[in-house]
């Protein structure tokens, strides 16, 4: 009996739990891939859990429980399973003027296990003679139930009495309001049934994991509500995420649905690679992830790189790729050039930070505020300060080619370009083009630099593959270190990324220097055969000018 069960007058219907496992391969078949057609036999996990959901009962011969959450890895079948369980209730439960519905994030989501459950019905010959399929719903006529797909808007849902719901993916679910729209709809129903379907997600984000929270709430015994069956695969934090038996225990499909040989080159991929280890553990493991910790750069790695002084005296005459990050206030301009190492392995990397200053106040007033000691790093020449409360762009195309009206302000600092054979600047393409053209006549080769998952994917993954690999010496600049800790990594959820500021509103927080190297890479990625540059991966989308 579920815990707690006892204040319900709870019993177990052992001929209800069975008549609802032989539903599945009565009436339903398989969907997809080698078993298209197929009567649906449950796995014995499955079976378990319809057991428990449609065998237990209350006093009055209701179902006990009105919540079950399923939480499992991908390609466990667990949208098939979904499917299934939303046509039981539409006939199964015998409910008249059932409302099921299949609600996500966006309708297209929603849809999926609609469309499933259209194609279950489609598949049996018995059930075509019992529902109607059209394109947005399902419809029993002897029960006048009907069965559709329905996005995450409560607005305009107030008013609506479902007796059953299938939430689907509630790890993208940014709050729950439809849910709530949903329950308290319910209300009227004999024996409503919420079905919350869900891979892991970001730890302490979203609707997902408020709702996960309370499932191991209640698998841990810390609170009792025998009415919400929590059902979890997952690996435990110690696990071996590389071993197969971690991989066999946190998917009930292992060896059917889910292959071994696709987890073992999923693995293998992921290895060395924090992203792709983050998704693995995420999608695979069913592991929540902590996006900043595991979107951002390994530090241990960045400290660990071999390091030598990188000076412009040591770049001089040799081939470079630069990045420059502009700003106007608060962030830093950051400048990187990168040069192939003399011995093939990676890149030498060189740092220029400019800081507007306004007076010494300001300067005392900045560190505070951001609690970073820019008045040493300035001492010792990391961060050239600019007067005024914005960053000098004429000092900056002075120190790069000796050109404009800051060139009074040199001093003995020998321009860039006469130092080192600049191949290319990158630039972000905002706010730039006065600079980029000066730049561009004081005869250095601009490349506009978009800052999105198109522009700047395939340099950050390279970024960070230097650093894991020991390739990238950075010279040990503290700036540059600081802003590396402070990088976060977005994504499209197709695998591409870009740096961002991981808590960007008031943050003190800054990445200029990283944003600058990436692009400096990019272009190195992209140099010609013999110029010092890599392989270029296939699916790398070079920066357009």
């Amino acid at each position: 009996m579920p815990v707690g069960g006892e204040q319900y007058g709870a019993w177990y219907d052992h001929a209800a739990a069975e008549a609802a496992v032989a539903f599945f391969p009565t009436y339903l078949r398989h969907t997809e891939a080698q078993w298209w057609g197929q009567p649906f036999h449950l796995a014995p996990w499955q079976a378990k859990i319809v057991r428990t959901v449609f065998g237990w009962k209350r006093a009055d011969g209701t179902r006990l429980i009105r919540e079950l959450y399923l939480e499992v890895p991908r390609k466990n079948g667990k949208t098939e399973f979904a499917a299934g369980l939303s046509i039981l209730m539409l006939i199964g439960d015998g409910e008249f003027g059932g409302q099921v519905y299949s609600a996500a994030v966006d309708k297209d989501q929603a849809k999926i296990v609609f469309n499933k459950a259209s194609v279950m019905v489609g598949l049996c010959e018995e059930l075509m003679q019992a529902v109607e399929v059209y394109k947005t719903s399902l419809y029993c006529p002897e029960l006048a139930a009907s069965f559709k797909p329905l996005s995450a808007k409560p607005g305009s849902k107030h008013g609506f009495s479902p007796s059953g719901g299938i939430y689907d993916e509630i790890h993208e679910w940014p709050s729950g309001d439809l849910q709530d729209v949903v329950h308290k709809g319910a209300i009227a129903r004999r024996q409503p049934l919420e079905v919350y379907t869900t891979t892991a997600g970001e730890h302490g984000k979203g609707y997902g994991w408020e709702v996960h929270e309370r499932a191991v709430a209640i698998l841990k015994g810390e609170v009792i509500d025998p009415t919400f069956l929590p059902v979890i695969f997952a690996a435990d934090p110690e696990d071996d995420w590389t071993d197969p038996a971690t991989w066999a225990k946190a998917n009930p499909g292992y060896g059917v649905s889910v292959k071994a040989d696709f987890l073992k080159t999923e693995c293998a991929n992921a290895q060395g690679k924090l992203r792709k280890e983050a998704d693995f553990k995420r999608f695979h493991l069913n592991m929540w992830v902590d996006q900043v910790i595991t979107t951002g750069l390994p530090m241990d790695k960045w400290d660990a790189c071999r390091i030598t002084p990188v000076t412009l005296a040591e770049l001089a005459g040799r081939p470079c790729w630069g990045g420059l990050d502009l700003s106007t206030t608060t962030d830093l301009t950051a400048l990187c050039l990168v040069s192939p190492k003399l011995d093939g392995s990676g890149y030498d990397v060189w740092w220029r930070f400019w800081l507007p200053v306004s007076s010494d106040r300001d300067l005392r007033e900045r560190c505070k505020r951001d609690r970073v000691d820019f008045a040493k790093w300035i001492a010792e020449g990391w961060i050239r300060p600019t007067e005024g409360n914005t960053v000098d762009y004429d000092v900056i195309r002075a120190e790069i080619t000796g050109q404009g009206e800051g060139a009074e302000q040199l001093g003995d600092w020998t321009p860039i370009t006469e130092m080192v054979d600049l191949k290319e600047l990158a630039i972000d393409r905002w706010n730039s083009s006065q600079i980029t053209t000066q730049l561009t006549n004081d005869g250095v080769t601009m490349v506009p630099f978009g800052q999105g998952y198109a522009s700047m994917s395939a340099p950050s993954k390279e970024f960070e593959r230097l650093i894991i690999a020991g390739e990238l010496n950075h010279g040990g600049n503290p700036v540059a270190r600081w802003m590396a800790t402070c990088v976060a990594y977005d994504t499209d959820g197709r695998d591409n990324i870009a740096p961002v500021k991981p808590d960007r509103r008031g943050t003190p927080k800054r990445i200029d220097g990283i944003v600058a190297g990436t692009m400096a890479v990019g272009r190195a990625m992209v140099a010609e055969p013999g110029g010092g540059g890599i392989e270029v991966p296939e699916d790398y989308e070079v920066p357009t000018a």
